[in-house]
């Protein structure tokens, strides 16, 4: 049992140090290293052990079951030919790229916009801090560098939050319209619970790829984000 604790705790202040140094934004790889700290005092005293294992072990449950929930929309894909695709933004590089997690959400919707030249394209994300320019003006400028007409992307340039990305995105949308959401595998499910309630009810879901070596580190913040989300009302 000690070397269990031993060797998970490492693992996980491991693991918390590696997103540290690849995706430090947020500074949510504190958790892991929160986790990993707290397996280590379980081994090294006695009398904390009991305590620490049974919340971990609940915790594990409830991220089961959550993380149950994320693989739903893990692999989603709307059908062909609908009228607008709204890609949600992330996060810039410095010089104003679009940060990785970004460039899978664009690169799955070209594919989805060169299947069906009629579907129209928003572009949803504001000027976060660091910024360069709007997430949307840098999802636009990528879009059309690889290929995209122009004149089918409209960019929402306004937005901080996934729920002003859809209320935002929902404003410009024909009634009327079908619409799908492009976002990340792990976010889908909370975009499409959250599109239910802020004006784009019955939105389909466009999952697009992620990094395997980040999906563990999102995927536990996605299930912090649910969880909170369901307590406060927005799901």
């Amino acid at each position: 049992m000690a070397y269990v604790l031993v060797g998970l705790g490492v693992l996980s202040i491991g693991y918390g140090a590696l997103m540290a140094a690849l995706y430090p934004a947020g500074g949510f790889f504190l958790v892991w290293i929160a986790i990993g700290a707290a397996l280590l005092a379980a081994w090294r005293f006695e009398r904390a052990r009991v305590a620490v294992c049974a919340v971990l072990a609940a915790g594990l449950l409830v991220v089961g079951a959550l993380s149950g929930l994320v693989l739903t929309t893990a692999a989603a894909r709307p059908p062909a030919g609908l009228d607008t695709l709204v890609v949600l933004g992330a996060g810039l590089r410095p010089d104003g790229y679009p940060s990785e997690a970004l460039c899978f959400r664009l690169e799955a919707a070209i594919e989805y916009l060169g299947d069906n030249p009629e579907t129209q394209c928003i572009v949803s994300g504001g000027q976060g801090y660091g910024e360069p320019c709007s997430e949307a003006e840098a999802m636009g400028e990528y879009l059309v560098a690889r290929g995209i007409d122009k004149g089918r992307i409209v960019r929402e340039e306004l937005s901080g939050t996934t729920a002003e990305n859809v209320r935002n995105s929902a404003e410009l949308v024909a009634a009327g319209s079908t619409v799908g959401i492009v976002t990340n595998d792990f976010h889908l499910y909370r975009a499409l619970r959250i599109a239910e309630k802020n004006g784009l009810p019955g939105a389909y879901g466009l999952a697009a790829p992620s990094n395997p070596l980040y999906l563990p580190n999102a995927t536990l913040r996605e299930c912090a984000a649910i969880a909170k989300d369901a307590l406060v009302g927005n799901l």
